[in-house]
This record gives structure tokens, C-alpha cells and sequence, in this order.
């Protein structure tokens, strides 16, 4: 199978806390944080439900752009994408969303300047919307991001086995 050149992003992501000051949660059971970003599923260890909830999490997302020639054009494309991110309370029987908090991942991997901490520095907080069980203040979602645009070099079937992984998860998102 022949090597063809693509571009691929990486989108090195660590969760450091969820916080809510005041909020005391009705039910004790752990509570994780669940994260989409390039149609993939990830999510935290469970921790104990008393705020500050702190996760310390690192995880890797990555996506293949066979068809982006320059960095621009996966930025462009990143437009179309969301990124999503769901706090949820292992409450049974499957499960209680807390809070919610979605973006396009254009926006989320490479934020403007108002929504970065210091200058230098990825740290960001962004504020999650509340769903059902919580009350009182909204809470605070404390990450931050590292993303790299490299080139590769891919077979084709892969190429077109990633296109159809995408369209399932695609179709997996506009259900929920």
C-alpha cells in the first residue's frame, strides 16, 4: 500500500480540577470527567464527590488530516469539530450529568488571548453549564492544552479507515 503525506494534530490535554466553592452534592457516589475531542472517548479516574474535585489527569487526542497540505487547513477543519466535556456522578443506574461544557476545538485547542491565564502559560478555566442535581454556583473546569501540527506519512486504506470511524462517531454524537 502506498505512503502518502498527511498532517497530523496532537492535543496533549491535563485536567487539573473542577471546582465550586459552597456546593455541597446531595449524593455521595464518585464523580469522573468525560471528554470528546476528534470523535474520540476518554475519561478520568472517579474521585471522591466533595469539591474541589482534583483529577490531575493527562491524556493524548490525536487526529490524521489526509487531505490538509499546510497547518491552516487543519485549523480550518478543527471549526467543524466539537470538543465536549461532561461531569458525571455515578449515581445508578447509569449515571448523573452534572454539568456540561462544549466548544468547537478550533477555539478550545488554540483560545483567544482574553481566555488564557498569564502570558506565557496554557492554564485556562472555563466555566461548565449546570444540568440537574447541582445547585448553587456553576462549576469551574481548570485544564491546559498543549496542541502540535506534524506531518506523517499514512497508507491509504488508513486514510479511508479513519474517514469511516468518523462518520460513526459523527452519527454517535447527533443521537445524544
Amino acid at each position: 500500500m502506498p505512503k502518502v503525506k498527511a498532517l497530523q494534530c496532537a492535543l496533549a490535554l491535563e485536567i487539573r480540577s473542577v471546582t465550586c466553592p459552597g456546593v455541597v452534592l446531595k449524593d455521595k457516589e464518585d464523580i469522573y470527567l468525560s471528554i470528546c475531542v476528534f470523535g474520540q472517548y476518554k475519561k478520568t479516574q472517579c474521585v471522591p464527590a466533595t469539591f474541589p474535585l482534583v483529577f490531575n489527569a493527562r491524556m493524548v487526542f490525536e487526529k490524521v488530516f489526509p487531505e490538509a497540505v499546510d497547518p491552516g487547513d487543519v485549523v480550518a477543519q478543527l471549526e467543524y469539530d466539537t470538543a465536549v466535556f461532561e461531569l458525571i456522578q455515578l449515581v445508578p443506574p447509569v449515571g448523573e450529568t452534572l454539568s456540561t461544557y462544549d466548544e468547537n476545538t478550533r477555539d478550545f485547542m488554540f483560545p483567544g488571548p482574553n481566555q488564557i491565564s498569564g502570558h506565557h502559560d496554557s492554564n485556562r478555566q472555563v466555566t461548565m453549564r449546570r444540568i440537574s442535581g447541582l445547585r448553587g454556583i456553576a462549576p469551574k473546569l481548570e485544564f491546559s492544552t498543549t496542541s502540535v501540527i506534524t506531518e506523517c506519512l499514512i497508507s491509504s486504506r488508513k486514510c479511508r479507515t479513519q474517514e469511516a470511524s468518523e462518520t460513526l462517531c459523527d452519527s454517535r454524537m447527533s443521537d445524544s
